[in-house]
């Protein structure tokens, strides 16, 4: 895609999450140590927001996600 300029953003919970997709046969231990799907919402609301207007081609995590920093300084690669 490079080429056609087309870029995105790529948003991740930043480890594995207690989903629909995880089977009933897991255990509850280890349930307990996948993270909370709502992890992702803040960065999402932000990046769904027009404060992110012109943000593209950034890799957001949401386990490093600071309601404290300012949400551009956030996004990057890494």
């Amino acid at each position: 895609m490079r080429v056609t300029g087309v870029t995105v953003n790529a948003l991740l919970p930043g480890g594995a999450t207690l989903t629909g997709m995880i089977p009933d046969s897991v255990s509850a231990e280890t349930r307990s140590q996948l993270l909370d799907p709502q992890i992702i919402v803040p960065p999402l609301l932000w990046l769904a927001s027009s404060d992110a207007d012109g943000v593209t081609g950034k890799r957001i995590v949401a386990t490093q996600w600071s309601q404290t920093e300012p949400p551009a300084d956030q996004a990057g690669w890494s």
